[in-house]
């Protein structure tokens, strides 16, 4: 599904962000997945589960917050870090920095306009709130991503793991909010790879983490109505558990089996 170096660059980096941010860093994404479920996954297979291109981190806001207290707010500090201190360029609500795919190595904005597309990996930074505030963009100058069933992982411990594999806490989505972002975005994706890629984790969330599928689908409901999952599930079509067999390695009966399981 990615190439190695793809994987690889991002999850170098992904050390190097979590580094250099104040913790708690809070994940989302393939690479909140990655961190729930490879463990078992690698026990399972022998190797490690799908990584990401991307790299997603949420930022927790308040209403009521002023413009001083949003200019001096974990996101603000953050998205200082990243341009300032890593080196990312702001392209409209996103964070780029490219690297060449054979060297692996980071290059400058003249290296990336004189190097061939081919050979241009283009790893991007994604903040993500869990609310809009409504003078974000007074004080931002973008439009941000938002994904608000993240608000609850800030505002409830329950809601969240605590990751210290990198030396500093990394907050994570429970599986079943996570699990619930994926459901919502496998049925909005323009992408097909982004899509099957949803369709993995969904998988992958429910087979490898360390927390039961019945307590999963219990949690489940609480973040997403039943008959929607269900409309959801039903979109997923032979052809894509097919290819999400090819991905995985495990079969396609067992995946269909496993999906169809929070859709009863």
């Amino acid at each position: 599904m990615y190439e190695t170096y793809e994987t690889g660059i991002s999850y170098r980096y992904l050390k190097t962000v979590v580094d250099k941010l104040e913790e708690p860093v809070c994940l989302i994404g393939g690479w909140a997945v990655y961190q729930h479920v490879n463990k078992n996954f690698k026990q399972a297979t022998g190797r490690d589960y799908i990584g990401s291109r991307d790299i997603d981190i949420v930022f927790h806001f308040e209403t009521d917050w002023n413009e001083e207290t949003l200019r001096e707010s974990a996101f603000a500090r953050s998205i200082r870090i990243i341009e300032d201190k890593l080196g990312f360029m702001p392209v409209g609500f996103r964070y780029l920095k490219e690297f060449h795919i054979e060297t692996e190595k980071e290059l400058s904005e003249d290296e990336a306009k004189n190097t061939p597309m081919h050979f241009v990996f283009p790893l991007y930074i994604d903040p993500v709130v869990d609310i809009i505030h409504p003078k974000f963009y007074k004080v931002f100058k973008f439009n941000p991503i938002d994904e608000p069933l993240i608000e609850t992982v800030f505002t409830d411990e329950t809601n969240r793991a605590t990751d210290r594999s990198f030396g500093k806490n990394l907050w994570l989505p429970q599986p079943h909010i996570l699990l619930a972002t994926k459901l919502n975005s496998v049925i909005t994706r323009d992408k097909q790879h982004k899509r099957l890629k949803d369709i993995a984790d969904i998988f992958a969330l429910l087979w490898f983490t360390d927390v039961e599928i019945s307590q999963i689908k219990s949690n489940l409901y609480d973040y997403i109505d039943k008959r929607d999952i269900k409309q959801i599930i039903d979109s997923i079509s032979r052809q894509d558990i097919q290819i999400v067999h090819n991905i995985t390695g495990f079969s396609e009966d067992g995946i269909a089996r496993i999906l169809l399981e929070i859709a009863r």
